[in-house]
């Protein structure tokens, strides 16, 4: 079962209040839903002292330790918040795909880089190497990557690039880079980069790493609105193995300065 958590402030603000909230002391809402195999229970902890009852708290949540919640959110020990990682990153390469597969439509073939130093998403660039024939994967796991490369190659004829040099994605128009870029990547002015996460080291080019969706039809009404899309579906997905998520589309990526669309992407990586 899921566990989402919100913690809700009812403060006192006169000494009556204050008086009259100690002896109330603070209260936990516990709402169970279920729809498409899925359960979720959600908490909310009514803090009505200032100072939020740990232990309280804790016997609510239950066995459940990796919690649904917004950063801020107080947890006891042993509890840790849910950080979705892994959608993201799956969501960066949904939206390089998608504006390949639009570039393709429209003629275009720009070089394409695939940043993956440890090789965990390698099986991606199956899905790279249909809508893109300039693309090169720079990763530390020749090996594995080798091995893919040959496949495809043996089945469609698609040539992916497999190197270790990161200075190879020095020409690439787009990068993907699923996890966080934690070393610098010489790049041109006006390349775009789709990561899953915000980079660790200044970069020449644009990098978006926030992402919005639409919640599936049939999770809207399941979501607690105090979440974003985005953050409830990686929940579902990665918790509650709802693998199906993990073809959805954003609707825009932002840099938490600038944010584009995937056609607004399309757009720009056609004409700059």
């Amino acid at each position: 079962m899921l566990v989402a958590l919100n913690i809700e402030n009812q403060l006192p603000k006169t000494r009556l209040e204050k008086l009259i909230n100690t002896v109330r002391g603070d209260k936990i809402i516990s709402e169970i839903k279920n729809i498409g195999g899925v359960a979720l229970r959600d908490i909310t902890y009514i803090n009505r002292r200032g100072k939020i009852n740990l232990d309280k708290l804790a016997s609510a949540l239950g066995e459940t330790k990796c919690i649904i919640c917004n950063g801020d959110a107080a947890l006891p020990e042993g509890f840790f918040r849910f950080e979705n990682r892994e959608f993201r990153s799956l969501l960066s390469i949904n939206l390089g795909v998608y504006i390949l597969e639009e570039l393709k439509k429209a003629g275009e073939n720009l070089p394409v880089g695939f940043c993956d130093p440890d090789g965990l998403y390698s099986e991606h660039i199956i899905r790279l190497s249909r809508c893109c024939n300039n693309l090169t994967a720079v990763t530390d796991n020749l090996e594995q990557y080798d091995e893919i490369s040959e496949k495809i190659l043996y089945d469609s004829g698609a040539v992916v690039s497999v190197t270790d040099n990161r200075r190879r994605l020095a020409d690439c128009r787009l990068i993907i880079a699923p996890k966080r870029v934690r070393e610098p990547i010489c790049t041109l002015g006006n390349t775009v980069i789709l990561s899953g996460e915000k980079p660790s080291v200044s970069l020449s080019g644009v990098c978006y790493y926030e992402y919005s969706i639409r919640t599936p039809n049939s999770f809207a009404v399941f979501k607690p609105p105090r979440f974003t899309a985005e953050y409830f579906s990686g929940a579902l997905y990665s918790l509650a193995r709802r693998y199906e998520l993990g073809s959805v589309v954003p609707t825009s990526c932002s840099d938490r300065v600038l944010s584009q669309t995937p056609a607004s992407l399309v757009k720009y990586l056609k004409n700059s």
